[in-house]
């Protein structure tokens, strides 16, 4: 049995268990010998798997089998986006010597693009509304007054630790229509792109969030996107990016892709039920969810897939066509309430964040975890101190307030039983924290 089983697991955003496909896929070619990079019978064989995956995971995510450069992660992938593209765009024109990213990015961006200010770039900080999600407007003045020296922008679609999805299509052809190089953090968007979304620019995404293996991840990066290397070696992927491609990984990459697809339209249902009950248990107990937009605010269920060339997606989030599903199938009913919500950009279902006054999110973490019960609190620590969420703070959030928290974060495996394991145990771990 697989250990996850017996666990009341909710901190899937960290990592999700591997599907049992996935699984099979890496477990069927561990065993394969030939570097794919050898030209000998073993090596050919091995680069057939390679290219073979390399397609599927081109076809589901809508993009060119040669825009797939295969790394080790989602933190290598932001990497080399980010300092390899600036670096790139400031060779050709000296000029381009600012980088504009949001406040509430994951640290493989942030502290990437901060690095560059020791090669002599500038960064600049996209605004980004109460919920979380950029500001169109704002981003478009940014763009506007800056775009002679911009040498990349870049922002999250769905923001890690409170949910919050950035209108990506918006935002990236914006930048596309002054020629300026857009790069998105997609991790923890899977979702979105296996129901068929557009990603405009170069994005990153992770095998072990959506039920892959970890250690394997990869940069979409489009045909004429130019980036200055980051790491030396042998000259793989298309000399962009050094080592030996990991062929038993790539493989269950690719299926886990091919599963999380094949299971779309059945999770949509599953998740939306899970999430409104997860919210329910947490007001139940007083705790303040955020982004705070009351019982009604903008949901999309598991991060539901808008196509932007149907939907004409601008600020505001107004839209004509719905929210579709892979292909543009029909719209929902629960899309079309969505639709009219204006005021707010959308919300990732499969993740929750949650205050809880009179508490520190580390303690409750530690009780619930004596209880079998995963969750995270979404904030760095360093050398073992917590230290408030930079996301939170981005928002308005005090410091105290800002170490109250818990990310609650649903995936493939989770059940109602899961749930009914925090209802029990979430209040027994409140009384406890609070006397501490």
């Amino acid at each position: 049995m697989r250990e996850w089983v017996s666990m009341n697991y909710l901190d899937h955003a960290a990592t999700t268990p591997i599907r049992e496909s996935a699984a099979d896929a890496w477990a069927n070619h561990s065993q394969i010998v030939g570097n794919p990079s050898s030209i000998h019978g073993a090596g050919r064989e091995a680069r057939r798997i390679v290219e073979d995956s390399r397609e599927t995971i081109a076809e589901i995510l809508g993009v060119h089998p040669t825009d797939v450069i295969f790394t080790s992660g989602g933190t290598e992938a932001n990497n080399m986006a980010i300092l390899g593209m600036a670096r790139a765009q400031r060779e050709d024109n000296p000029n381009r010597n600012q980088i504009l990213v949001s406040p509430v990015e994951h640290h493989s961006v942030l502290d990437a693009a901060y690095w560059l200010v020791n090669d002599g770039f500038s960064v600049l900080d996209l605004v980004v509304r109460s919920d979380g999600s950029v500001d169109y407007d704002s981003t478009t003045d940014l763009v506007d007054r800056h775009h002679s020296s911009l040498a990349l922008g870049s922002c999250m679609w769905v923001n890690n630790e409170i949910g919050t999805i950035t209108d990506i299509p918006s935002i990236g052809d914006l930048f596309g229509s002054r020629s300026i190089p857009f790069h998105c953090d997609a991790i923890q968007a899977g979702s979105l792109l296996v129901h068929g979304s557009r990603c405009p620019g170069s994005f990153s995404i992770s095998a072990h969030k959506v039920g892959g293996p970890m250690g394997i991840g990869a940069l979409i990066l489009p045909r004429g996107t130019k980036l200055t290397p980051i790491s030396f070696g042998g000259g793989q992927e298309k000399k962009l990016r050094s080592g030996t491609i990991p062929v038993a990984l790539v493989a269950g990459f690719a299926q886990a892709l091919v599963e999380a697809r094949t299971q779309a339209e059945v999770e949509y249902s599953r998740i939306t039920h899970l999430a409104t009950r997860l919210r329910q248990i947490l007001l139940d107990v007083g705790a303040q969810v955020v982004p705070n937009h009351g019982d009604t605010g903008p949901q999309i269920p598991f991060a539901m897939g808008v196509d932007a060339k149907d939907c004409e997606l601008r600020s505001g989030f107004g839209a004509t066509g719905g929210t579709q599903l892979h292909n543009c199938g029909k719209v929902t009913e629960e899309s079309g309430s969505f639709w009219e919500k204006k005021e707010h950009g959308s919300h990732h279902s499969s993740i929750t964040y949650a205050l809880f006054e009179g508490c520190r999110g580390q303690d409750l973490v530690q009780l619930l975890d004596a209880q079998g019960i995963f969750v995270s609190t979404g904030a760095a620590c360093t050398a073992g101190i917590p230290q408030p969420s930079h996301v939170l703070l981005a928002l308005g959030y005090t410091e105290v307030q800002a170490l109250t928290g818990l990310r609650f974060s649903l995936g493939w495996p989770t059940t109602d039983e899961d749930l009914d394991a925090l209802a029990d145990g979430l209040p027994k771990a409140l009384t406890q924290a609070r006397t501490l």
